[in-house]
């Protein structure tokens, strides 16, 4: 009789001690699955953000058109510099070209933006 309610002692904190287990697993996974939602409405606005800035410029884009067209219709062709147009230079000496004659770059932002930009120039077709 002792022994047979020992056991049954036993059993029920066994079991309340399973289902308080359940009950924290399933309670942890639903604060896991809140901050997972949670860092999905974070992307999602973040895209969405993005996407309406890239629509902006999108629209924007536009100019670009324009001035293309500006630049046909007074038949102005740009093409890449020719190894005549070219001016080789030591490593971290950046020099502007104009009339003939070599000028230095007003700042040292317009020296590091133009290590990145590609050179073009404009020939007036006849």
């Amino acid at each position: 009789m002792v022994n047979t309610r020992f056991l049954k002692h036993i059993f029920c904190i066994i079991a309340c001690g399973a289902m308080a287990l359940i009950y924290v697993h399933q309670e942890v996974e639903i604060v896991k699955t809140s901050y997972a939602i949670n860092e999905h409405r974070r992307s999602l606005s973040f895209l969405l953000d993005q996407h309406r800035g890239l629509v902006y410029n999108l629209s924007r884009l536009g100019a670009p058109k324009r001035i293309e067209d500006n630049l046909k219709l007074n038949e102005v062709v740009l093409c890449m510099p020719t190894k005549d147009n070219v001016l080789h230079l030591d490593p971290g000496e950046s020099v502007y070209r104009q009339n003939d004659r070599a000028t230095k770059p007003s700042s040292h932002l317009a020296k590091v933006l133009d290590t990145f930009t590609a050179k073009a120039e404009a020939k007036v077709a006849y």
